[in-house]
């Protein structure tokens, strides 16, 4: 990672100190971005990556301002001010072609050209907005991005954009993962870059009602990305730390682990942005062996999975059941079938289903937006649990799941 000056608070009082950060971004993106990525399309990739180094640089040593609760204020202000530069864009774009109709052949000269730099410069503010936005809201969950491999922010945008899109042979989301873990990673970033440069001009083509709509669009846009880097952010935080504690245990189990995820998630159909890019992460940072063996059986029956946590050591049992209670619960809500399934991993690790947990998890991610408590000091009290059900079988509680439908 390049080295990069401390920045201190009494710069702030120094006029010319005060430039200090816009120059070290600047010299970052200059030594990341190349003219040519700029007609290939690899300047988004580039520009996020120079920037989350600038980033990381800045806020090393120090802890966010900004709870995970409270992360509706950076969506709301970064989609705000992508609206002002998409209404800013939109407003020279028009001019210029008021002042090609007054002047004709010769005023096109010169118009044509600042439209067109006025487009690229709104695609280029607007993926600088979206990108400190999506470090602020990583850093709210104590999240940290590895400006050497932004690929989860890079996934998460290209998803939300449209540039990734699954198809009808994904068996659910497992095809889209594997790819997004093999295919070419510079045809992805061209991908994704040359999309979000067609989508600008389409916006600013039609003079003056493009002042309205690539202002909306803008905006709309930014704040689908915020809320998908929210989610992802809280997956993130909480499946990580989970995954830590078993790891710590026996790192054997998670292989195991991770197909649990993938049985988790996909249980209430298709796999959401959040999800697909959480899996491709995790399965990224596995041995290269153990990721194949994983791609390999995504999209089997989850019987059997199921049949081979009976492999999970005895030790390990209690941490890696709680952090299949953590992947039900991540996402606010537990369905009938994530329950069922709870259940049946729960009896496959001989240990008891425990509804209380869950609903702490829930109460937590709720409130918080992450887990505060130890994975060990989650059960409540007597009083604050949901009433035991009276039936007996597999499915003789499901509808009294937490959240469940």
């Amino acid at each position: 990672m390049t080295r990069t000056t401390p920045f201190h608070p009494e710069d702030a009082a120094m006029p010319a100190a005060a430039l200090h950060p816009l120059r070290d971004f600047a010299e970052k993106l200059g030594r990341e971005l190349r003219f040519e990525d700029l007609r290939s399309g690899a300047w988004h990739a580039r520009l996020l990556t120079a920037y989350v180094r600038h980033y990381e640089a800045r806020r090393a040593g120090t802890s966010s301002t900004v709870r995970a609760s409270e992360t509706e204020a950076l969506i709301r202000r970064a989609s705000n001010e992508a609206a002002l530069v998409g209404a800013s864009a939109a407003g020279i774009s028009t001019s210029a072609a008021v002042f090609t109709l007054d002047t004709g052949f010769v005023g096109a000269l010169v118009a044509v050209p600042v439209a067109g730099a006025a487009m690229g410069l709104d695609t280029m503010l607007r993926s600088l907005i979206q990108a400190r936005m999506m470090c602020d809201v990583a850093s709210a969950f104590g999240v940290r991005i590895d400006p050497d491999d932004p690929w989860d922010l890079l996934h998460l945008h290209a998803i939300t954009s449209g540039s990734e899109v699954r198809e009808d042979a994904d068996r659910g989301g497992a095809g889209l993962v594997g790819r997004m873990l093999t295919e070419d990673t510079e045809a992805a970033e061209r991908k994704l870059g040359n999309r979000l440069m067609g989508e600008s001009v389409l916006r600013n083509l039609l003079p003056f009602a493009s002042v309205v709509t690539s202002s909306v669009t803008s905006w709309r846009r930014t704040r689908q990305l915020g809320h998908a880097a929210v989610e992802y952010a809280r997956y993130r935080r909480a499946v990580d730390d989970a995954f830590s504690a078993v790891r710590a245990v026996d790192a054997r189990c998670l292989e195991l682990l991770i197909e649990g995820a993938w049985c988790l998630f996909g249980t209430d159909g298709v796999l959401r942005a959040e999800e697909t890019v959480m899996l491709a992460h995790l399965l990224r940072s596995s041995p290269s062996a153990a990721r194949k063996r994983v791609l390999e059986r995504l999209g089997e029956d989850e019987a059997q999975w199921v049949e081979r946590l009976h492999e999970v050591p005895e030790a390990a049992r209690d941490a890696f059941l709680h952090a299949l209670e953590v992947l039900v619960a991540v996402d606010l809500s537990m369905s009938n079938a994530e329950w069922l399934l709870l259940r049946q991993a729960a009896a496959a690790l001989n240990r008891p289903p425990r509804r209380e947990r869950v609903q702490a998890l829930l109460k937590q991610l709720r409130a918080h937006g992450v887990v505060l408590a130890p994975w060990g000091d989650l059960a409540e009290s007597r009083d604050e649990r949901m009433p035991v059900s009276r039936g007996a079988g597999l499915g003789a509680d499901a509808h009294g799941a937490p959240g469940a439908l």
